[in-house]
């Protein structure tokens, strides 16, 4: 489940990074992905290009990394889609 995270608990540091999962990148398609812990769990937070907070998160299941950031990339693709559709959009309301 993808959840909306504030903006005062992304300011907050993790001290987690020697036991972060290696095979998450670091971004993806421009969108930043940072991991941090927070009430106990770990979890995989990402940040629109334009941001300068990670808006979303979820939590990483350890036994099934490889689904959290296919969901997280689907939620990606997903956002870059419906952004380009409010363009269009836009543009075809001006002209």
């Amino acid at each position: 489940m993808m959840m909306l995270v504030s903006e005062p608990e992304c300011a907050e540091t993790s001290n987690f990074s020697e036991r972060e999962p290696k095979q998450i990148p670091a971004q993806y398609k421009g969108w930043r992905l940072t991991t941090k812990t927070m009430n106990g769990k770990l979890w995989l937070r990402w940040q629109h290009p334009d941001e300068s907070f990670a808006r979303y998160g979820c939590t990483i299941d350890p036994k099934d990394i490889s689904s959290t950031i296919a969901h997280v990339r689907f939620s990606i693709d997903l956002a870059i889609q419906l952004e380009e559709e409010a363009a269009k959009q836009a543009r075809r309301y001006q002209g």
